[in-house]
């Protein structure tokens, strides 16, 4: 970045400029600059409002990354200008790409004008989000929940049984069942943790481990050794949850975005179809097109006859 002024100093004006209201051409800085292109502090901060908040944050913090955001507006800059000093601009190849371009950057810009004048105020929005709320509590059910630990003693052999009996045996006579799942369980999701199973909904688990969770009483009943494809198992019941529905202020972000986004894709679609409906097709014109189309594509894909091929049979 030889063309620039010392760039710890452009990189603090940038930093400061980009958390400043927008402002005029006049208070805008070149950053760098050669023959036909320069980069200002104007660019780079519509370059950065382009990127969501924590892209544009990391890049504000990272010098580097910074000067590398430079440096390519300029090399993207450059190129424009040798590619106009060169005649490219005329052909029709980029005359189009030019002009798609345009239409791209004006298209978006109207479709973000219609989402922000959909977007529906916080009041709209909460109304919309509490009115869904109470129209579709099945959206919003909690199914009942257990919570449970477990010794697993892997295998089905006779001595992972006499295994699994004595630890039982233990546990009755009042040992922890944290610690002897960490020392003796075969499960690694849950022997860490000693044996908690967390949270989980009736047919989660195989049959025979449901079955017997689902006989235990209360919290701190133990089960029987109970085998299953998995082993033998050492369940003791911790908790039940009762069925419930997730309270409003839990999903009342998710419904807020839901509303906004649904009224702000209903704007777009209704112009989507009111300029649709001013546009009237040319079968004529298409069947016409098609047909040249194709004959271009025979003729451009037909076989190329050989020497060897046209050439008359020997005799």
């Amino acid at each position: 970045m030889s063309a620039l002024r010392p760039l710890s100093a452009c990189l603090t004006l940038v930093a400061t400029l980009i958390a400043a209201p927008a402002f005029g051409q006049n208070q805008s800085k070149v950053l760098m600059q050669g023959v036909g292109a320069k980069v200002e502090t104007s660019d780079v901060q519509a370059e950065l409002q382009r990127m969501p908040a924590a892209v544009r944050e990391r890049v504000l913090t990272q010098p580097d990354t910074l000067r590398q955001l430079i440096s390519n507006l300029y090399l993207r800059r450059a190129f424009a200008h040798e590619a106009e000093r060169q005649g490219l601009a005329k052909t029709t190849e980029v005359q189009y790409k030019l002009q798609t371009a345009r239409e791209g950057a004006l298209a978006e810009a109207l479709a973000e004008r219609i989402a922000t004048a959909a977007t529906p105020d916080s009041v709209a929005a909460d109304k919309l989000a509490h009115t869904i709320y109470k129209a579709e509590p099945e959206r919003f059910a909690v199914p009942a929940q257990t919570r449970a630990r477990h010794i697993l003693i892997q295998g089905t052999s006779p001595e992972a049984r006499a295994q699994a009996d004595k630890l039982l045996a233990e546990l009755k006579a009042g040992a922890n069942f944290e610690e002897l799942a960490k020392a003796h369980s075969a499960d690694p999701g849950s022997a860490a943790k000693g044996g908690d199973l967390g949270f989980f909904p009736k047919g989660r688990m195989v049959k025979s481990f449901e079955e017997a969770v689902d006989a235990l009483q209360k919290p701190g009943d133990l089960s029987a050794v109970v085998q299953s494809n998995f082993g033998f198992h050492i369940i003791r019941l911790e908790e039940r949850q009762p069925a419930s529905t997730k309270p409003f202020e839990e999903v009342r972000e998710q419904l807020r975005a839901e509303v906004t986004g649904k009224a702000q894709q209903d704007a777009r679609l209704k112009e989507v179809e009111r300029l649709r409906a001013q546009a009237k097709g040319d079968e004529t014109a298409f069947e016409a097109f098609v047909s040249e189309q194709k004959k271009q594509l025979a003729t451009t894909t037909a076989p190329t006859a050989t020497p060897a091929a046209t050439a008359a049979p020997a005799k």
